[in-house]
């Protein structure tokens, strides 16, 4: 489960109610904390515990403390005055029994040529406005030196409801997640200054979480390998495993829909069939023998073919060019076929009129938009700062499957499901991945197969995995080049 700061804390509240004091769980957060802390560090180094005023710096004096205790060298920092002595972090406070130091000599410390162990606990996951300019400062006075940071929660600086860097952030090498993990470690670019996120149990009952109404969950195979993901069976054959359509490109864009259908024929599909017209039929049988290929040259033929042919799910969009025509060919799939994905230049035709897309979506059908295509289509919701709020809005708004690209992808549903995918890499931003996306996507949906909403997740998380076994320089292709390779680890580990 992933909560945002007001859930979190009404799981406090509920846990504080079944413990004598609030400060009981402070301390063996802090505890926690400091037994994996130690697990990672070696008593020659020097330790600097960086605190603030709330909770976060009352986590940070426990472990401070503890740490002292198992004989670490130890410098705890308090930057901000507390202002509460009422608090549990005044109680932290109070049972140190070593010298604190201040802002200006934290300062001092970073000047030196040292590499010290740095544990973050300026500011947690209650932290909602842009710091000032002497904890920018400092910040950056951190990050400027390289060390290894552990930050206890959440990075210092980060939003922890939107991922949002709050003026500066701290850089951590490790994040200590206390319970769960917050939306502000998943969403970008708060999982990139997070680095690896360890969930730590500080004593909260699981059961608990059932005081929050939240259905937001990380993208990752356990949730929807059983749910009719098209593994190959003994018995299987390549109608068995369904036919996939991809509507075709104009002749100057053909690659994009040769991407698409290339992904499709690696992944969940027996069979990919390419819609084409006389100026392209000829390219697409010059470039993949894998793929069927249909000549069809007008909205009548076009008709009839869907009439006459059993289709398992069809794509529309790649290179298929903005225009009318891609607008009406898209409404008349919409009739005759129930599993869609509608992208690129698809949903960019309906931009200037997205009444019309909405009509024709329901909850059999997948748009996939990056974030310029989305902001055309959905443009009331262009400026909310929440990637996961704005996308469940607009999924519920136009009644399909949205899964908005980028570098934290997400996935959502107009039922308030929502899957936020962090298997990704900065190497998939460039031409005609997208295009791959959504032929991974196509090949894994339909009757007697993958829901969309689970399509949808398990092609963004096939279509990340792959692009990880590339490293530097990755093109589109290397992508479904990869994708067996993919298709190895999930059916050695799941299957």
């Amino acid at each position: 489960m992933i909560l945002n700061s007001i859930e979190i804390k009404a799981v406090e509240k509920e846990e504080f109610k079944l413990r004598k004091n609030s400060f009981s769980l402070m301390q063996s957060a802090g505890e926690r904390c400091s037994d994996y802390i130690s697990s990672k560090i070696s008593k020659n180094d020097e330790i600097l515990v960086i605190c603030g005023p709330g909770n976060n710096g009352g986590d940070g004096f426990i472990i401070g403390n503890c740490l002292i205790n198992k004989g670490y060298k130890v410098k705890i920092f308090l930057i901000l005055p507390i202002k509460n002595k009422k608090k549990d972090n005044y109680k932290a406070f109070n049972k140190l029994n070593c010298e604190v130091f201040c802002l200006k000599d934290l300062h001092k410390e970073l000047k030196r040529k040292t590499r010290p162990i740095i544990i973050d606990c300026i500011f947690g996951v209650g932290l909602n406005r842009k710091l000032n300019s002497n904890i920018i400062n400092t910040i950056k006075a951190i990050n400027k030196k390289k060390t290894i940071v552990f930050s206890i929660d959440i990075p210092t600086g980060i939003n922890s409801d939107n991922g949002k860097v709050m003026g500066e952030a701290i850089k951590a090498n490790f994040t200590l997640a206390l319970h769960c993990k917050k939306l502000g470690h998943i969403l970008f670019p708060g999982t990139y200054f997070s680095g690896l996120i360890k969930i730590l149990n500080i004593g909260i009952k699981k059961s608990l979480n059932k005081f929050v109404n939240n259905k937001i969950q990380e993208n990752n195979p356990s949730l929807w390998i059983n749910k009719k993901f098209p593994w190959k069976k003994y018995n299987s054959h390549k109608y068995s495993r369904g036919r996939a359509y991809v509507y075709g490109s104009l002749k100057n864009y053909i690659g994009a829909s040769l991407l698409s259908s290339s992904a499709a024929i690696r992944c969940g599909v027996g069979s990919v069939t390419v819609i084409a017209n006389k100026d392209t039929i000829d390219k697409y049988n010059q470039k993949f023998f894998s793929l069927l290929k249909i000549e069809i040259n007008s909205i009548d033929e076009l008709k009839f073919f869907l009439k006459k042919n059993i289709i398992t799910s069809l794509l529309i969009g790649p290179g298929a060019g903005v225009n009318q025509k891609t607008i009406e060919n898209t409404k008349l799939i919409s009739k005759f076929v129930n599993n869609m994905v509608i992208d690129a230049d698809a949903l960019t035709s309906f931009s200037k009129n997205p009444k019309q897309l909405f009509l024709i979506l329901d909850k059999n059908k997948i748009i996939t938009p990056h974030e310029g295509e989305f902001n055309r289509i959905f443009p009331d919701f262009k400026n909310i700062n929440n990637k996961i709020e704005k996308t469940l809005k607009a999924s519920k708004k136009a009644n399909c499957v949205l899964v908005l690209k980028g570098p934290d992808t997400i996935i959502a549903s107009p039922d308030g499901k929502v899957c936020v995918n962090t298997v990704s890499t900065e190497e998939l931003a460039v031409i005609g991945t997208g295009d791959v996306l959504s032929g991974i996507i196509v090949s894994l949906i339909g009757k007697n197969k993958m829901s969309a909403f689970d399509g949808a997740c398990a092609g963004v998380w096939l279509h990340s995995y792959a692009a990880k076994f590339s490293k530097k320089g990755l093109i589109a292709e290397d992508i479904i080049k990869n994708l067996p390779k993919a298709l190895e680890y999930l059916d050695k580990k799941y299957n």
